[in-house]
Protein backbone atom coordinates (compact mmCIF):
# COMPACT_ATOMS: atom_id res chain seq x y z
CA UNK A 1 0.00 0.00 0.00
CA UNK A 2 1.19 3.30 -1.16
CA UNK A 3 2.02 6.37 2.09
CA UNK A 4 1.25 9.77 1.49
CA UNK A 5 3.63 11.12 3.30
CA UNK A 6 2.77 13.71 5.66
CA UNK A 7 5.71 16.81 4.95
CA UNK A 8 5.16 19.68 7.84
CA UNK A 9 5.76 16.40 10.86
CA UNK A 10 8.76 15.43 11.42
CA UNK A 11 10.87 12.51 13.53
CA UNK A 12 13.86 13.38 15.69
CA UNK A 13 15.44 9.89 16.86
CA UNK A 14 17.56 11.16 20.25
CA UNK A 15 21.20 8.87 19.75
CA UNK A 16 24.05 10.61 21.26
CA UNK A 17 24.43 9.19 24.57
CA UNK A 18 27.25 6.80 25.73
CA UNK A 19 24.89 4.34 27.61
CA UNK A 20 27.31 4.74 30.96
CA UNK A 21 24.55 2.08 32.96
CA UNK A 22 24.90 -0.36 30.17
CA UNK A 23 28.80 -0.29 29.72
CA UNK A 24 28.17 -0.66 25.83
CA UNK A 25 26.40 1.30 23.42
CA UNK A 26 22.33 0.40 23.53
CA UNK A 27 22.63 1.72 19.89
CA UNK A 28 24.33 -1.71 18.82
CA UNK A 29 22.48 -4.10 21.18
CA UNK A 30 21.23 -6.91 18.69
CA UNK A 31 17.69 -6.94 18.70
CA UNK A 32 15.04 -8.90 15.95
CA UNK A 33 18.03 -9.51 13.84
CA UNK A 34 19.12 -6.02 13.77
CA UNK A 35 20.73 -3.48 15.73
CA UNK A 36 18.56 -1.80 18.06
CA UNK A 37 19.31 1.25 16.65
CA UNK A 38 18.48 0.32 12.55
CA UNK A 39 15.25 -0.93 14.05
CA UNK A 40 14.02 2.67 15.21
CA UNK A 41 15.49 4.32 12.09
CA UNK A 42 13.98 1.83 9.92
CA UNK A 43 10.31 1.64 11.30
CA UNK A 44 10.57 5.80 11.60
CA UNK A 45 12.01 5.78 7.53
CA UNK A 46 8.50 3.73 7.44
CA UNK A 47 6.53 5.94 9.29
CA UNK A 48 3.89 8.46 7.69
CA UNK A 49 6.44 11.28 7.60
CA UNK A 50 9.54 12.19 5.19
CA UNK A 51 11.26 14.35 7.39
CA UNK A 52 13.63 11.66 9.92
CA UNK A 53 16.44 13.36 12.07
CA UNK A 54 18.77 10.95 13.64
CA UNK A 55 21.01 12.92 16.39
CA UNK A 56 24.23 11.09 17.34
CA UNK A 57 27.16 11.78 19.96
CA UNK A 58 29.16 9.55 21.65
CA UNK A 59 29.36 6.22 19.10
CA UNK A 60 29.08 8.11 15.82
CA UNK A 61 32.14 6.98 14.38
CA UNK A 62 30.84 2.94 15.08
CA UNK A 63 27.43 3.41 14.42
CA UNK A 64 28.46 4.64 10.93
CA UNK A 65 30.65 2.24 10.09
CA UNK A 66 27.77 -0.26 11.37
CA UNK A 67 24.86 1.24 10.44
CA UNK A 68 22.50 1.97 6.91
CA UNK A 69 22.37 5.32 7.39
CA UNK A 70 21.91 6.37 3.41
CA UNK A 71 18.56 7.48 3.75
CA UNK A 72 18.53 9.14 7.11
CA UNK A 73 19.70 12.83 7.99
CA UNK A 74 22.39 12.25 10.75
CA UNK A 75 23.62 15.28 12.60
CA UNK A 76 26.40 15.32 15.45
CA UNK A 77 25.57 16.71 18.81
CA UNK A 78 28.94 17.96 19.76
CA UNK A 79 27.83 18.78 23.07
CA UNK A 80 26.09 15.18 23.65
CA UNK A 81 27.70 15.37 27.41
CA UNK A 82 25.58 17.75 28.47
CA UNK A 83 22.66 15.79 28.36
CA UNK A 84 19.22 14.79 26.99
CA UNK A 85 18.38 18.68 26.64
CA UNK A 86 21.37 19.67 24.12
CA UNK A 87 20.12 16.55 21.88
CA UNK A 88 16.71 17.52 21.85
CA UNK A 89 17.66 21.16 20.99
CA UNK A 90 20.38 20.00 17.97
CA UNK A 91 18.17 17.57 16.83
CA UNK A 92 15.18 20.63 16.28
CA UNK A 93 17.26 23.40 15.39
CA UNK A 94 18.93 20.33 12.15
CA UNK A 95 14.90 19.53 11.43
CA UNK A 96 14.07 23.89 11.00
CA UNK A 97 17.35 23.52 8.93
CA UNK A 98 15.56 20.73 6.49
CA UNK A 99 12.27 22.04 7.02
CA UNK A 100 11.47 25.52 8.11
CA UNK A 101 8.02 24.94 7.57
CA UNK A 102 7.93 22.02 10.02
CA UNK A 103 4.44 22.32 12.18
CA UNK A 104 5.31 19.57 14.70
CA UNK A 105 8.06 17.16 15.43
CA UNK A 106 7.88 13.80 17.22
CA UNK A 107 10.97 12.55 19.56
CA UNK A 108 11.89 9.54 19.28
CA UNK A 109 14.06 7.89 22.13
CA UNK A 110 16.42 4.52 20.53
CA UNK A 111 15.72 2.01 23.06
CA UNK A 112 12.27 1.29 23.08
CA UNK A 113 12.35 -2.13 21.40
CA UNK A 114 8.50 -3.00 21.38
CA UNK A 115 7.93 0.41 19.33
CA UNK A 116 6.62 0.17 15.78
CA UNK A 117 5.83 2.43 12.58
CA UNK A 118 1.67 1.80 13.65
CA UNK A 119 2.17 4.02 16.77
CA UNK A 120 4.50 6.49 15.28
CA UNK A 121 1.49 6.61 12.90
CA UNK A 122 -0.87 6.73 15.36
CA UNK A 123 1.00 9.93 16.87
CA UNK A 124 0.89 12.10 14.10
CA UNK A 125 -2.51 11.06 13.37
CA UNK A 126 -3.79 12.37 16.64
CA UNK A 127 -2.42 15.48 16.02
CA UNK A 128 -3.32 15.87 12.63
CA UNK A 129 -6.81 14.90 13.46
CA UNK A 130 -7.37 16.56 16.80
CA UNK A 131 -4.97 19.62 16.49
CA UNK A 132 -3.34 18.84 19.99
CA UNK A 133 -0.14 20.65 20.45
CA UNK A 134 1.09 17.44 22.20
CA UNK A 135 0.67 13.59 22.05
CA UNK A 136 2.25 11.25 23.84
CA UNK A 137 2.33 7.86 24.92
CA UNK A 138 0.38 5.71 27.29
CA UNK A 139 1.87 2.73 29.12
CA UNK A 140 0.65 0.65 31.16
CA UNK A 141 0.24 2.97 34.29
CA UNK A 142 2.64 6.18 32.98
CA UNK A 143 2.93 8.40 29.97
CA UNK A 144 6.08 8.66 28.26
CA UNK A 145 7.73 8.83 24.80
CA UNK A 146 7.67 9.47 21.96
CA UNK A 147 6.13 12.31 22.08
CA UNK A 148 5.05 14.87 19.52
CA UNK A 149 4.98 18.57 20.09
CA UNK A 150 3.85 21.12 17.74
CA UNK A 151 5.61 24.06 16.60
CA UNK A 152 4.32 26.53 19.20
CA UNK A 153 6.68 24.73 21.90
CA UNK A 154 9.62 24.67 19.92
CA UNK A 155 10.73 27.93 22.22
CA UNK A 156 10.08 25.85 25.33
CA UNK A 157 12.17 22.92 24.69
CA UNK A 158 14.90 25.08 23.35
CA UNK A 159 15.18 26.20 27.24
CA UNK A 160 15.68 22.44 28.36
CA UNK A 161 18.63 22.46 30.11
CA UNK A 162 21.06 19.43 31.21
CA UNK A 163 19.60 15.98 31.34
CA UNK A 164 16.17 17.14 31.40
CA UNK A 165 13.95 15.61 28.99
CA UNK A 166 10.77 16.71 27.01
CA UNK A 167 8.57 16.05 30.05
CA UNK A 168 9.40 19.39 31.83
CA UNK A 169 7.55 20.51 28.73
CA UNK A 170 4.79 18.13 28.80
CA UNK A 171 3.91 18.86 32.37
CA UNK A 172 3.83 23.09 31.90
CA UNK A 173 1.31 22.23 29.03
CA UNK A 174 -0.45 19.45 30.65
CA UNK A 175 -3.58 21.44 29.58
CA UNK A 176 -2.36 20.50 25.92
CA UNK A 177 -1.69 16.70 26.16
CA UNK A 178 -3.14 13.48 24.05
CA UNK A 179 -2.37 10.20 24.34
CA UNK A 180 -2.48 7.28 22.30
CA UNK A 181 -1.76 3.79 23.76
CA UNK A 182 1.39 2.06 23.88
CA UNK A 183 0.96 -1.11 26.14
CA UNK A 184 4.73 -2.36 26.22
CA UNK A 185 6.52 1.36 26.43
CA UNK A 186 7.99 1.11 29.58
CA UNK A 187 10.14 -1.65 28.38
CA UNK A 188 13.34 0.02 27.68
CA UNK A 189 17.02 -0.91 28.24
CA UNK A 190 19.18 0.68 30.37
CA UNK A 191 21.59 -1.75 32.04
CA UNK A 192 22.59 -5.23 30.81
CA UNK A 193 19.73 -7.25 33.18
CA UNK A 194 17.26 -5.10 31.12
CA UNK A 195 18.52 -6.40 27.79
CA UNK A 196 18.61 -10.10 29.04
CA UNK A 197 14.94 -9.22 29.88
CA UNK A 198 14.06 -8.15 26.72
CA UNK A 199 15.84 -11.00 24.72
CA UNK A 200 13.60 -13.27 26.90
CA UNK A 201 10.99 -12.01 26.85
CA UNK A 202 11.08 -11.46 23.08
CA UNK A 203 11.22 -14.85 22.30
CA UNK A 204 8.20 -16.35 24.03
Amino acid sequence: MLITKVVNTGIIILAAGESSRLGSPKQLLEFNNKYLLQYIIDISLASLTENVVLVLGAYENKIKTLLDLKNIKSIHNANWKIGMSSSIQCGLEAMLKINPDIEAVVFVLCDQPYLSTTILNEIITKHLETGTEIVNCHYTDIFGPPVLFHKCLFPYLKLLKGNEGAIGVVKQFHEKVSHVNFPKGDSDIDTMSDYHKLLQNYAH
